[in-house]
């Protein structure tokens, strides 16, 4: 049995077969997955478990080069934005429309229970080592 980290078996195996360059999103509750891309659904009801706290449980098992969030993230939902930027630096960003087209390259999708708006991100692996 683990003893930290991430306890949920499904989630913790998806995080396990990330290479290098592979895409995943962690998502709000509302967020269109695009079909085929699986989904580790974490939502019991809404706000839990929220955004935040499941990004910082990721991000502290993963290596990530890149994070890409919408444009209007940073207006419409500071407080999601301060999250991401705080946790992964300067983002790249894109259109909500165009994230959504983005989505479907995603190996896979954790959707959180969040109910604010834009609390999504498109995470890139990077590698535990120098290159």
């Amino acid at each position: 049995m683990k003893k930290s980290g991430i306890l949920h078996a499904e989630l913790a195996g998806h995080l396990a077969r990330l290479g290098h360059t592979d895409q995943f999103l962690v998502v709000d509750s509302g967020f269109p997955v695009p079909p085929g891309v699986p989904v580790v659904d974490l939502r019991v009801v809404y706000g839990l478990p929220a955004f935040a706290p499941v990004l910082t449980a990721i991000a502290d098992e993963v290596v990530v080069e890149h994070a890409l969030v919408a444009t209007e993230l940073a207006d419409a939902n500071p407080a999601a934005h301060e999250v991401i930027a705080g946790r992964f630096g300067e983002l790249g960003t894109v259109d909500h429309s165009e994230l959504k087209r983005r989505a479907v390259s995603a190996r896979f999708a954790v959707r959180t229970a969040e109910d604010t708006p834009y609390a999504n991100v498109l995470l890139t692996a990077g590698v535990g080592f120098p290159v």
